[in-house]
C-alpha cells in the first residue's frame, strides 16, 4: 500500500455523500468538472464542503443520458466508484452548480441511504491485490510501451508526445491514468476498468482496448486514403458514396454498379411517400450487405418485384358505347344482363372519372361463357386482362403472398397478375371462386375479404410486398357454378349475376354464329365450302347433348370439321353431312326421346331439379305393397329430402278422405318411394309436390300425367313455398320436350326481364298442393279394388 493511499484510508470516513454521474467514469487522479442540478445531490456536496475532508463519492449511473426520464434509482448506480476530493465549487444563473473534482481513490459501496434527503454511502476502499514487481504486470507494461512506439512510428499517435511520456512512466496506475486520458470508453468498459482487482488485469483491459483503437484508427485512415483518390469536393453525397466503395472494396464486395442501377430505376417509379421510405431502406441495407450472402439475395429479388410493378400506371378507357356494344355482342351471344351492367360502369366512368370498379360475380353452370366474357369486357374497355383460377387453392399465402423470411417466398397470386398485365387497372377473372379450398394453412376465401372489399382494397397488404397496395382500380370479375359454397361474407361482398343455361334457339344461334366459324378455321377448312346447317345442329344439341352451356356442342362441332379434314386429305373430297348420316361420324345417338317422358303411368311423376351444372328433369317413382305402414325411401335422398318426403306423406294420410283413401292403406301397407340415378346424391326442399304426387298417385291407382314437370317445396297445410333455380328448371323441361311445367305462384318475379324463356312452354303458377293434383292426376280408368 502506497503512503498517500494509507493517508487516505485513515481520515477516510465511513459514510460519504454520493453524486451520481452520467456518461463518465471518474478515475483516480483525474480532474473533472460536473455539473450538478437535482437538489438533493446539491445539499450533499454543500454539506461536504462544509466538511474538512471535502469529499463525495462519484458513481456511475448505468443508464445513459439518451434513456435517462428523469429519476435515478440507487439500483441504477454500479456498486464500485471513486472517492473524490472537491476542489471548487460554482453557482450556475440557471440553476444548479459546478464542481471541478479530483479522483483520489476506490471503494466499494455496501448500502446506499437516504439521511435527511442526501443520499449517503457506506463505504470500504479498495487495493490493488499484487506487489508492483509482479513479473505478469511487468510484462503487462512492456508490451503496452511496445504497442505505443508502434502507434507512434506508424503516424497513428493518440497525442504528439503520447508514445514519450508513457516510455518514463513505470507506475501501472499512473500509466492507466495517461492512457485513459487518451480513450473514448463507453461506460461500461471503464467500469470494468475501475473494478479491476490487479495490476495485471488493468494493463490487460488497457491493452486491449489501445490495440482497438489502433486498428479503427489506422482503418480509418486507409478508408480516407481510398476515398479521397476518387472525391470531389463539390458534392457531399458522392463522398459519401465512394467511402461506402471504399469500404466495399476493403470488404471485397464491389456491387456498387448494381445498387446504382436499381437505384436509379425505381427513382423514376411513381412512389407513395411510405413505400418510397421503405424502398430506400431497404437499397441501404443492399449496400451494408454481402453480395454473397443469402440476406442479399432476399432483399435483391424484393427490390426487383418492386421495380417491376407498374407503380402509377394505367391504360386509358375506352369509353365509347357503340364500341362496347359491338365487341361484347361480337364475342358473345344472349349475356343481357351482365352486358348491360358493363355499359352501366362505361356510362358512370363518362361522368365521374373516379368512380368506383365493380365487383361482379358471374354464377351459372359450366360453358355459358363465364370466363371468356372478362376478356371480351377487357377488349371493350381497352385495358389488360388476367385471369387467376383459385380451384383447388388451400394455401392463404396464394392469396396474400409469402413472409420473406421464408426460402423461396414470393408477393401473392394478384400481385404476379398485376405484374404480368403491366397496368394499375386491368380486368382480372377469378375462376372457379366457389371450389376454393381451406386447410391448416388457413383460409383463402377469408383472404379474399379484402379484395373484393372495395373499402379496403385500396391499401391491400401482401405479406411478402409488406407495403399497401392499390388494387381499387381492377375490375375484379369472379365466376362461379354454385354461389352457395361461397361463405356469406365473401358473397355480400360481390354483385352476383345469375347466368341460366341456354334455350335451343340460343345455342342454335351462338353455333351458327361463333362456334360453327371457329370450329372450320381451326381445322383449316377456310378455303373450302363446308356447310353445317341449322337443322344438323339442332339434331346434335338435341340427340347428342344435354347440357346448359356449349362446351360439348363446340367439341361435336370440331369432329365433324375434323372427319371433314381427314376425308379431304385422303380422298380428296368433300364431306356434305345430313342428319341421316350423323351416326357415321358421331357414332350413335345418345339420347333418345324417351317414352317415359310422354307416358302416363301411376306412381311415377316428372319432377325439375337444379344443379351446378344447370336444370334436370328427374323421376320420382312411388309404389305401395303390404305391410305394416313403414315408408321406405331409396335412391341417395338427403335428409331434406327425405323430410320432404315425411311430409307430403303426412298431408296425404291427412287429406285421405278427400282422394277416396282407405285409412288402412297406411298401416297395412308400405310406401316405397325411389328416385333413379342411385349414384347420384339428392337434397333439397323443392320436391314436395313431385313426391306428394307420387305418394297420391300410387294410393288412388290413377295415373299422372306425363306432359306436366313440377317444382315447389310443401308444408304441412298444403301451400306449394318458392324455390330456386327456376330458369334453370324451366331450360330443363324444354329440353325434354316437356309442354308443361307447374311452378310456385311466389316465383312468378324470376322471370321478369327473361320472359323469352317461356316461349314454346306453358308454365302454370300454383298457389296449393290442390291445383297441382288437379292438373297431374288423370282420372281412374278402371275400378281397382285393391293397393297400386
Amino acid at each position: 500500500m502506497k503512503q498517500s493511499e494509507q493517508l487516505v484510508h485513515n481520515a477516510l470516513p465511513e459514510m460519504l455523500p454520493v453524486v451520481p454521474t452520467m456518461d463518465i467514469v471518474v478515475f483516480p487522479n483525474q480532474i473533472v468538472p460536473l455539473l450538478v442540478l437535482d437538489e438533493r445531490i446539491i445539499q450533499g456536496i454543500n454539506k461536504a464542503v462544509d466538511d474538512e475532508h471535502k469529499l463525495v463519492l462519484l458513481l456511475a449511473s448505468k443508464k445513459q443520458s439518451d434513456t435517462y426520464q428523469g429519476i435515478i434509482g440507487t439500483k441504477d448506480l454500479y456498486d464500485v466508484g471513486t472517492v473524490a476530493s472537491i476542489m471548487r465549487v460554482i453557482k450556475v444563473p440557471e440553476g444548479g452548480i459546478k464542481i471541478l473534482v479530483q479522483g483520489i481513490t476506490r471503494a466499494f459501496v455496501h448500502d446506499v441511504v437516504a439521511d435527511e434527503g442526501v443520499l449517503h454511502a457506506d463505504i470500504e476502499q479498495i487495493f490493488y491485490e499484487e506487489e508492483l514487481s509482479n513479473t505478469e504486470t511487468l510484462a503487462q507494461k512492456k508490451n503496452i510501451k511496445d504497442l505505443a512506439e508502434h502507434i507512434s512510428t506508424s503516424g497513428h499517435a493518440l497525442s504528439p508526445d503520447f508514445h514519450i511520456i508513457l516510455s518514463k512512466m513505470n507506475d501501472p496506475e499512473k500509466m492507466a491514468d495517461f492512457i485513459l486520458s487518451h480513450l473514448n470508453l463507453r461506460v461500461d468498459q471503464a467500469q470494468r476498468l475501475l473494478e479491476c482487482r490487479t495490476h495485471t488485469a488493468l494493463l490487460e483491459e488497457l491493452f486491449a482496448h489501445l490495440s482497438k483503437e489502433f486498428e479503427v484508427s489506422e482503418m480509418q485512415e486507409n478508408i480516407k486514403s481510398r476515398a479521397r483518390e476518387s472525391m470531389n469536393q463539390s458534392q457531399k453525397e458522392f463522398y459519401l458514396r465512394e467511402q461506402i466503395k471504399a469500404i466495399k472494396k476493403e470488404l471485397g464486395e464491389d456491387d456498387a454498379d448494381e445498387i446504382d442501377q436499381l437505384r436509379t430505376k425505381i427513382g423514376k417509379l411513381e412512389l407513395t411517400e411510405e413505400v418510397r421510405t421503405e424502398v430506400n431502406r431497404q437499397l441501404n441495407r443492399l449496400e451494408k450487405t454481402s453480395p454473397d450472402s443469402m440476406e442479399a439475395a432476399v432483399i435483391r429479388g424484393y427490390l426487383d418485384w418492386i421495380a417491376g410493378l407498374p407503380w402509377g400506371i394505367e391504360t386509358v378507357d375506352n369509353l365509347e358505347i357503340e364500341h362496347a356494344k359491338q365487341i361484347l355482342d361480337e364475342d358473345h351471344y344472349g349475356l343481357k344482363e351482365i352486358k348491360e351492367r358493363i355499359l352501366d360502369f362505361i356510362s358512370i366512368r363518362h361522368l365521374k372519372q373516379d368512380g368506383y370498379s365493380p365487383i361482379l360475380c358471374l354464377a351459372g353452370p359450366p360453358g355459358t361463357g363465364k370466363t371468356s366474357l372478362g376478356k371480351s369486357i377487357a377488349r371493350s374497355l381497352g385495358r389488360n386482362f388476367f385471369r387467376i383460377s383459385l380451384g383447388g387453392v388451400n394455401d392463404e399465402a396464394e392469396i396474400r403472398g409469402h413472409r420473406r423470411t421464408y426460402v423461396g417466398a414470393m408477393p401473392g397470386r394478384f400481385l404476379q397478375g398485376i405484374r404480368k398485365a403491366g397496368s394499375m387497372n386491368p380486368v382480372i377473372i377469378i375462376d372457379e371462386l366457389d371450389k376454393i379450398g381451406s386447410d391448416f394453412r388457413g383460409d383463402p376465401s377469408a383472404a379474399m375479404l379484402e379484395v373484393l372489399d372495395p373499402n379496403q382494397n385500396v391499401s391491400f397488404y401482401d405479406n411478402y410486398l409488406g407495403l399497401p397496395f392499390d388494387l381499387s382500380r381492377v375490375i375484379f370479375i369472379a365466376t362461379a357454378n354454385n354461389v352457395d359454397s361461397i361463405s356469406e361474407p365473401l358473397r355480400d361482398r360481390m354483385e352476383v349475376i345469375h347466368l341460366a343455361g341456354y334455350t335451343l334457339e340460343e345455342k342454335i344461334n351462338i353455333a351458327v354464329n361463333y362456334l360453327t366459324k371457329k370450329a372450320i378455321n381451326e381445322s383449316g377448312l377456310d378455303a373450302h365450302q363446308i356447310i353445317i346447317s341449322k337443322e344438323i345442329i339442332s339434331e346434335i344439341i338435341q340427340s347428342y347433348t344435354r347440357e346448359a352451356g356449349v362446351r360439348e356442342l363446340e367439341r361435336l362441332l370440331k369432329k365433324l370439321c375434323s372427319k371433314a379434314a381427314r376425308s379431304l386429305v385422303e380422298k380428296n373430297e368433300l364431306i356434305v353431312f345430313s342428319i341421316d348420316n350423323l351416326e357415321l361420324y358421331l357414332g350413335p345417338r345418345k339420347f333418345i326421346q324417351s317414352e317415359s317422358y310422354s307416358e302416363s303411368q301411376v306412381g311415377i311423376c316428372n319432377g325439375l331439379a337444379w344443379t351446378a351444372y344447370g336444370g334436370e328433369i328427374i323421376k320420382v317413382e312411388a309404389v305401395i305393397m303390404p305391410g305394416k305402414g313403414k315408408l321406405i325411401l331409396t335412391g341417395s335422398l338427403g335428409n331434406v329430402m327425405q323430410e320432404s318426403a315425411r311430409a307430403a306423406l303426412s298431408y296425404a294420410r291427412a287429406h285421405a278422405k278427400e282422394f277416396d283413401i282407405d285409412t288402412k292403406m297406411f298401416t297395412q301397407y308400405d310406401l316405397h318411394i325411389h328416385v333413379p340415378g342411385g349414384g347420384i346424391p339428392k337434397d333439397g326442399p323443392s320436391a314436395g309436390v313431385t313426391l306428394l304426387s307420387s305418394i297420391l298417385s300410387a294410393m288412388t291407382g290413377r295415373a299422372i300425367n306425363a306432359a306436366y314437370a313440377m317444382t315447389g317445396e310443401l308444408n304441412l297445410r298444403g301451400n306449394v313455398m318458392p324455390i330456386g333455380g327456376v330458369k334453370e328448371k324451366i331450360l330443363a323441361a324444354k329440353r325434354n320436350m316437356v309442354p308443361n311445367v307447374i311452378l310456385p305462384d311466389q316465383n312468378k318475379n324470376d322471370l321478369i326481364g327473361a320472359e323469352e324463356l317461356t316461349e314454346g312452354i306453358e308454365v302454370i303458377w300454383v298457389k296449393h298442393a290442390d291445383e297441382v293434383l288437379t292438373h297431374v292426376l288423370m282420372p281412374v280408368i278402371k275400378k281397382t279394388s285393391g293397393p297400386h
